[in-house]
């Protein structure tokens, strides 16, 4: 059997096709030994369809997008906008 996954971009929304240059993001808690450091991380990997499917996973359609979840991640601790995070509730 055959499983149809799309995968949908998690910072503007544009749907994956076969020729993007995609890339995943996971944010995970590292032991913090110092007070007032982050507590999470973000890494950030190319494109693996096996991986992809990580519900821990965010998806992005390209560069522009991923430096937007860098700037995000850095601002806020997390990729999501506000828009995203209440529907998500």
């Amino acid at each position: 059997m055959v499983w149809d996954v799309s995968f949908t971009c998690d910072i503007c929304g544009k749907k994956k096709g076969e020729a993007n240059h995609w890339w995943m993001v996971m944010l995970g808690d590292v032991p913090c030994f110092d007070e007032g450091q982050p507590s999470q991380r973000f890494t950030l990997l190319p494109w693996n369809l096996n991986e992809s499917r990580n519900h821990d996973m965010y998806h992005l359609c390209g560069q522009n997008c991923a430096m937007a979840a860098m700037e995000r991640f850095m601002t806020h601790g997390t990729i999501e906008s506000d828009l995203a995070a209440h529907s998500r509730r």
